[in-house]
């Protein structure tokens, strides 16, 4: 349904803050005039076209016109907020929802978008951003700039213009301290990418909110932290050690110079403001340190199931994850590492004995299916592993269930569950013994150092939970 492009008809309806609700956030960004009549013109332009779902040549070049001129708009206003705080509800629906012009809307989709934006609130306690407290973490240099398109973080950016003669050395302290420049990498890059791809459809895409593309009460599709706490939950509960990784502790004043021991990780989730069907999971570290988050990003309207999308963006981490830590710490060579086994076995899957020949020929439509891409063959085969060989549902052939087993181990429930399973019991009996003389070696040494009552550090607390779980 196309919104109704005569205020009229509208007003009265809404709150009269909202009334001419795009000429007040252009007054308070304070762009040029010339961007904020070609935004005018390209949103007038966009009301009134019959099918705004069409990816015609008019639509397109309605987008090419609008786009810049959003985000321009976008980064002004985002910036006095930084400074001043959020003065009224309409600031936060156009820098939270993309909302910036009411004839686009319906007087109810309107008026659900006041309500949630006066109530909406999320931050740093649970690292789930919505888009705008991101950025303004950016802009106040509280959080590193992530990857571009290219996967290089800023400063990997400026070793490239360093390169092409656009900067030299004596310009990096100012452009490690450029507040503007890495706000301006972080929305040419992240938000503007991330939404269009969260959105998931080309044809409907744009970066102003506009009636047709939200579903009848999107109110019910909004991503809260509790909602994705809860996936998430449902995905730890199988495969419990996916944000574990390995580290180097140092602790020299307990007499611990170099331990290795699995940490937690928690990534960050970035919601950005479009409805969608995908997420994405935009980088698996932070800069090249190890004990670093992840950062996924997904619509702030979910309009697919979000354990699916979640499944999909956990595959993918696991992947660039093995990729980026697979000769670090214990392993001794990349073929050690999950990449490692799971490409060989792709590779060379024609001369592995321990394959049937009809599982050779599955696998070898399984590998046509995508295209040659590995990362992508394994997430199909993690899917499968989360949502069928967890309850027992066998789907993989005996190499892809090693190595996912030996890389993505199960829960300790799911373990007991499937600990008589005949293609299931050694792995899991080997598992058990490796974990249990694991546990006596590191309760013993842990001992050591709470023997005169101090309290055991959390990171080998958790360390120590880990290989009981």
């Amino acid at each position: 349904m196309k919104a109704n492009m005569e205020k009229s008809k509208i007003a009265n309806n809404i709150p009269a803050e909202l009334e001419n609700s795009l000429e007040k956030i252009i007054h308070f960004g304070g762009i040029s005039r010339n961007s904020a009549e070609q935004l005018k013109q390209g949103l007038d332009s966009f009301g009134h076209l019959q099918q705004q779902y069409a990816n015609d040549k008019k639509i397109r070049k309605v987008r090419e016109q609008v786009s810049p001129v959003f985000f321009e708009l976008y980064t002004a206003v985002l910036k006095k907020v930084a400074a001043e705080g959020y003065s009224d509800p309409l600031l936060k629906m156009f820098l939270c929802f993309g909302y910036l012009d009411e004839r686009l809307l319906l007087p109810e989709q309107i008026n659900s978008l006041y309500q949630l934006a006066e109530s909406i609130d999320f931050g740093r306690k649970d690292a789930i951003y919505t888009i705008d407290n991101w950025l303004v973490n950016i802009y106040k240099q509280d959080e590193e700039p992530s990857v571009n398109q290219f996967g290089h973080d800023y400063n990997e950016v400026f070793r490239e213009k360093k390169k092409r003669g656009e900067l030299r050395d004596t310009d990096k302290p100012q452009y490690d301290n450029d507040a503007s420049g890495k706000l301006q990498h972080e929305i040419e890059n992240l938000f503007k990418l991330g939404q269009r791809i969260c959105h998931g459809s080309s044809a409907s895409y744009f970066p102003v909110l506009y009636s047709a593309i939200l579903p009848k009460d999107f109110t019910k599709s909004l991503l809260t932290p509790q909602k994705i706490r809860e996936s998430v939950e449902r995905i730890l509960q199988v495969d419990y050690s996916v944000f574990h990784r390995e580290i180097v502790y140092h602790h020299p004043e307990i007499g611990i110079n170099k331990h290795i021991i699995m940490k937690q990780v928690w990534p960050d989730y970035i919601l950005v403001p479009t409805p969608g069907s995908r997420g994405v999971m935009w980088q698996e570290l932070t800069g090249r340190v190890r004990n670093s988050s992840a950062r996924f990003v997904l619509p702030l309207f979910c309009n697919d199931n979000l354990d699916t999308i979640l499944l999909e963006i956990m595959a993918n981490f696991r992947w660039e994850l093995s990729r980026s830590t697979s000769s670090y710490v214990r392993t001794s060579s990349v073929s050690d590492s999950l990449i490692g086994e799971y490409s060989d076995y792709i590779q060379f899957f024609k001369k592995n004995r321990n394959l049937t020949e009809e599982a050779k020929e599955k696998l070898r439509l399984q590998i046509e299916k995508h295209r040659n891409n590995t990362r992508e063959i394994f997430a199909s085969d993690y899917k499968t592993w989360i949502n069928f060989e967890a309850r027992g549902l066998l789907r993989l052939n005996k190499v892809a269930r090693q190595i996912l087993f030996q890389h993505c181990p199960f829960s300790l429930s799911i373990r007991e569950s499937l600990e008589k399973h005949p293609l299931y019991n050694a792995q899991i009996s080997r598992m058990n013994n490796l974990r249990n003389r694991e546990i006596k070696i590191l309760t013993a040494n842990y001992a050591r150092l709470t023997k005169n009552g101090a309290p055991l550090d959390p990171d080998l607390e958790q360390n120590l939970l880990y290989y009981q779980g």
